[in-house]
């Protein structure tokens, strides 16, 4: 049987994908231990896979400030050691990093220690930690056409967002029943990733009135220190939830989405086939939101509004409401970005990897 580590906490963005490799592994036989932070988002997303196993780890991002900084490199010498502990009680083959700063201890671990690596970035802009790993790695699987300079291209794949099991279609009327939403009525979803928005909670709130005088219900996932509350207007029901662990039906339940552009985020609404409305985090690094946007908006698949430009907002979602033969246009349009996301090649890495590495040891 072989053994994979799974640097993937931080955010949802950086666990799912390890969750769904997780998922495929264990289907082919292999054991999974998954490091993930100590966040509380991470804490209630690991509670869904009771069949997984997560150990947190250590560690911190670079930064911010000069505090930040001087910090991490005790932080992260104490990762590395913890990591490299971790992958001799646990005997890995290989090693699986989804990017973020809980993925560098392990990456620096399992090389200095000669098991494989391999690393995955969902977004079109790599970040910090998985253009340091890169130069090392076995495999960097990136999206289609995203290169990282001074990498050997034998080394570089295109790769898509592994997606977990239970992200897909599903009837809305069911789906809107297990929300406790209504079943009659338009509505929107409006997400803010896994820490929440609060732009966009903000924007949900004060166009609320205006969305219930057209009876349209409303679905906000405000955030792990957000609102949760329930608003009746008349016959419009509005859900305020700081986290919801039954994304599936949440995509399924509404007609248009209000998003933030993480990689994830925009796979699962692809997944699902859920039009968005996307609203790029104008201070994510490298700026990273608004590459994966315009990508999307590209396909048709979504339509782009910049966090300058909120005050055109709700027009924009009224309009893309009332807009049938538009919205069934994006549905199709995501349906085929769903099936381009094609991430079977970085399960084939890591399961040919772990054989060389049980072999040379």
């Amino acid at each position: 049987m072989s053994r994979f580590l799974l640097a993937c906490g931080g955010t949802g963005g950086h666990l799912a994908p390890g969750i769904a490799l997780a998922q495929r592994l264990a289907e082919d036989g292999g054991e999974c231990l998954l490091i993930v932070s100590r966040k509380a988002v991470d804490a209630r997303m690991t509670a869904k896979y009771p069949a997984l196993r997560f150990l947190p780890g250590s560690g911190r991002g670079f930064g911010p400030g000069l505090l930040g900084r001087i910090l991490f490199l005790p932080a992260f010498l104490g990762a590395v050691w913890a990591s490299w502990r971790t992958l001799r009680s646990f005997g890995a083959d290989a090693v699986v990093c989804f990017g973020g700063f809980m993925s560098l201890g392990p990456a620096v671990a399992a090389a200095l220690a000669g098991v494989p690596v391999i690393v995955h970035e969902a977004n079109r802009k790599p970040g910090k930690a998985v253009r340091l790993i890169a130069r090392f790695a076995r495999a960097v699987h990136l999206p289609p056409g995203v290169r990282i300079a001074g990498v050997a291209p034998e080394r570089q794949s295109d790769s898509g967002y592994p997606v977990r099991q239970e992200i897909g279609p599903r009837p809305r009327a069911e789906s809107r029943r297990a929300l406790g939403l209504p079943e009659e009525g338009k509505m929107v979803l409006v997400l803010g990733g896994s820490q929440g928005a609060a732009s966009l909670t903000r924007w949900a709130e004060s166009a609320l009135p205006e969305l219930a005088a057209r009876g349209t219900h409303l679905l906000c996932l405000t955030g792990p220190a957000g609102r949760d509350a329930v608003e009746r207007h008349g016959g419009v029901t509005a859900r305020f939830l700081p986290f919801c662990d039954r994304m599936a039906e949440a995509y399924a339940a509404a007609d248009l989405a209000v998003s933030r552009a993480g990689a994830g985020t925009l796979a699962e609404l692809a997944a699902c086939r859920t039009p968005a409305v996307l609203v790029p985090l104008s201070t994510a690094a490298d700026d990273h939101q608004s590459a994966n946007a315009e990508h999307l908006a590209g396909t048709g698949a979504a339509v782009c509004v910049r966090e300058s430009e909120l005050v055109g907002l709700s027009a924009e979602v009224c309009a893309r409401l009332d807009d049938a033969s538009g919205l069934a246009r994006m549905r199709t349009a995501l349906a085929a970005a769903d099936a381009a996301n094609r991430w079977d090649e970085l399960r084939r890495h890591a399961v040919a990897f772990a054989k060389e590495g049980r072999a040379g040891r």
